[in-house]
């Protein structure tokens, strides 16, 4: 049975925004790793305790990493890589939100009393249509603009009955209070599948600048991955500096390629 938000999407004549491509972020830590071994490997997820999955977000680097040094380190700090999202099979569940923060109650009551399944849905289609329903564009939702909520309600015909689609409207727009930063209507795709970089290869890599003067980085993202190397440069900066830095190099690689 589709969860509410899944049916709203399956009775809807709902356009799909442009594709973009799906955004998978881990530590820099792990590139020497994912190097010599070139598979990004499903995790033990803290949330579905039963799956082992990698995670990835449409189109923005939405995820997050906490620190508590003040001067983040190179190791420290972010490397994103970026799909086609036809590549990535596998496909678990797709949420219009980070899942790790609902289910850590880091979303406000109105939403966060709502079982987190009647937010999932399915379909390759599903990502597009979303963006399309709640944004309208795809460059309006990598920019946090969506629809104001009455808008939303209006064109949709949202009834009292559909609090589920009110909630997710509402959160869309909400932007004030830290932390609902970027990740509150982010679109999660979890897969269940391995990444096997030498066959379902990134179109780029985003990071940190002192990486691709090692020897052997830039061939392995240039040459055997056939990836875009895209380097952030590092400053005296506490890790969440970073993002915005690192957003930029995402975008401007997004227009670059015709994304948006």
């Amino acid at each position: 049975m589709a969860s509410p938000l899944g049916a709203f999407l399956a009775r809807n004549s709902v356009a799909a925004a442009n594709g973009l491509p799906l955004v998978h972020t881990t530590r820099s830590y792990n590139v020497r790793m994912l190097m010599e071994e070139g598979v990004i490997k499903p995790q033990q997820c803290d949330v579905f305790l039963q799956d082992k999955l990698n995670y990835f977000f449409v189109g923005r680097p939405a995820y997050k990493y906490n620190s508590d040094s003040g001067q983040a380190d190179h190791w420290e700090l972010p490397c994103v890589f970026i799909f086609e999202s036809q590549e990535i099979g596998g496909i678990k569940r797709i949420f219009p939100f980070d899942s790790g923060a609902f289910a850590g109650k880091r979303y406000p009551s109105y939403i966060a009393g709502m079982p987190i399944e009647n937010f999932e849905v399915s379909g390759a289609d599903a990502p597009g249509k979303l963006i399309g329903a709640f944004f309208g564009s795809a460059r309006r939702y990598l920019d946090m603009q969506p629809k104001g909520r009455e808008e939303f309600e209006a064109e949709y015909s949202i009834s009292p009955l559909d609090a589920e689609l009110s909630a997710a409207s509402r959160l869309a727009g909400e932007g004030t209070i830290r932390t609902f930063d970027d990740r509150r209507f982010s679109i999660e795709i979890q897969s269940e599948q391995e990444v096997h970089l030498a066959s379902t290869k990134p179109i780029a890599v985003v990071i940190p600048e002192i990486y691709l003067g090692v020897d052997g980085v830039m061939d392995k993202i240039q040459v055997d991955w056939q990836a875009e190397a895209l380097g952030y440069p590092m400053h005296s900066l506490s890790l969440d500096n970073y993002y915005g830095l690192i957003y930029k190099e995402v975008f401007d690689f997004y227009t670059r390629r015709g994304f948006i």
